[in-house]
């Protein structure tokens, strides 16, 4: 058979993020920075396993085994909002959608606003995720250069674009604790892009999968809670703080946008697992769903900051690094002077394992010098021991070239 595939997916390659977690799975002995995924002792097993059994000996199978509307099961979209406006001041009479992750929720964003040829413009480096998504409608993802001392889009070369493409349709970002970055925009920042979306009449993709889990600091209001035209659409998600496998997202858009959004989210796969949007309900309703968030901040505040303890002990001359205030990640930066291959070929030997820079940028090249490390799935020590070897891996590469192995 000669497949004549379409040309929308003849653009899309494998998740590079996904081919580098699968490569890391094979070994065990492996210390990985690699992943964006929580360990095993973050999931709430008790608390799951006592709502599932209640489920199946006290509850209707129609009640959660049954087809769901595709909108999201009726009382977790009211605890959704309750919660957005309890902790991010959230708080509009748009509605909520349940979707598969917040990935998905770029997805049908894209499906619905962008036809093949807009332009949607990200961050110069950003989850692949979307990338993917804006490839896959025949959408254009432009990068913006990033002002890194801002912790923001550079707004001058922003607004440059915006004068000079009139083919822009959405701008994709993830304002606090960026993936891979961890920069966190401030507030000024915020204000003046959505002044800019406004002036220039473009959507905003407010993507916020890691805005719970702060460790320092005080919160940067969410750029929804200053959208006074439905310009934004907000997505979140239960990934990073209940189970990834659970693939409970949501996003929050206004009344037009969303009928849209309903619309084409049946058409994706009718609704998001039903079954799980119960079991958050109840674990939300019934027992201290907070109290695990801050359980889970705890847990990740003290390998964040064994972390930065750790690469802060690293020659400034040859690495440097952003400081998040939360989130999963930190990048780092090899001086010119460290020669990039050879550093990331000793720590191929050495099974350590992190995702270099390019692999999170819009452009796919240029960013051989900096890499990103995770710290929520390894253990403290693990982060001792692979900090360690990033730090002989420095010294490695700035050695004179030489034939051999480590």
């Amino acid at each position: 058979m000669n497949y004549q595939f379409a040309q929308r997916i003849n653009t899309l390659e494998a998740s590079p993020l996904r081919e580098n977690a699968k490569k890391n799975m094979a070994s065990s002995s492996a210390i990985s920075f690699a992943y964006g995924f929580p360990p095993t002792e973050a999931f709430p097993m008790a608390v799951l396993k006592e709502i599932s059994q209640k489920l199946y000996t006290e509850a209707d199978p129609e009640s959660f085994l049954q087809y769901g509307a595709s909108e999201g099961y009726p009382r977790l979209r009211t605890l959704i909002k309750e919660r957005l406006q309890q902790l991010s001041a959230i708080d509009n009479e748009e509605e909520v959608l349940v979707v598969s992750g917040s990935t998905q929720a770029m997805d049908l964003a894209v499906k619905v606003f962008c036809n093949e040829g807009d332009v949607v413009l990200c961050e110069e480096q950003t989850f692949s995720g979307a990338v993917n998504a804006i490839k896959g409608y025949g959408a254009i993802p432009v990068p913006v250069p990033m002002d890194l001392t801002a912790e923001s889009m550079d707004l001058d070369a922003l607004e440059t674009i915006l004068k000079t493409e009139p083919r822009v349709k959405m701008l994709y970002l993830i304002p606090t604790f960026q993936n891979p970055l961890g920069t966190s925009m401030p507030l000024d920042k915020r204000k003046a892009i959505y002044e800019l979306a406004c002036r220039y009449d473009i959507l905003i993709f407010e993507d916020d999968p890691y805005g719970e889990l702060l460790y320092e600091g005080d919160p940067i209001p969410k750029m929804k809670t200053m959208d006074l035209e439905g310009r934004i659409i907000y997505a979140g998600s239960f990934s990073k703080i209940l189970a990834p496998s659970s693939r409970i997202g949501f996003m929050m858009a206004a009344g037009p946008a969303m009928e849209k959004l309903i619309l084409a989210k049946q058409s994706a796969d009718s609704h998001t697992n039903f079954y799980w949007q119960v079991v958050l309900a109840e674990y939300m309703d019934h027992y201290d769903f907070e109290g695990h968030v801050a359980q889970l901040t705890l847990m990740y505040q003290e390998k964040y900051t064994r972390m930065l303890n750790a690469l802060q002990a690293l020659p400034s001359d040859k690495l440097t690094y952003i400081k998040p205030t939360g989130g999963y990640f930190i990048t780092c930066f090899l001086a010119t002077t460290v020669d990039s291959e050879r550093f990331y070929d000793y720590l191929d030997e050495a099974k350590v394992a992190v995702i270099p820079g390019n692999i999170m940028s819009v452009a796919g090249k240029g960013y051989e010098l900096s890499f990103r490390l995770n710290f929520t799935k390894p253990t403290l020590a693990q982060i001792d021991e692979g900090i360690t070897l990033i730090g002989d891996a420095l010294d490695y590469a700035l050695a004179p070239a030489y034939e051999g192995v480590i």
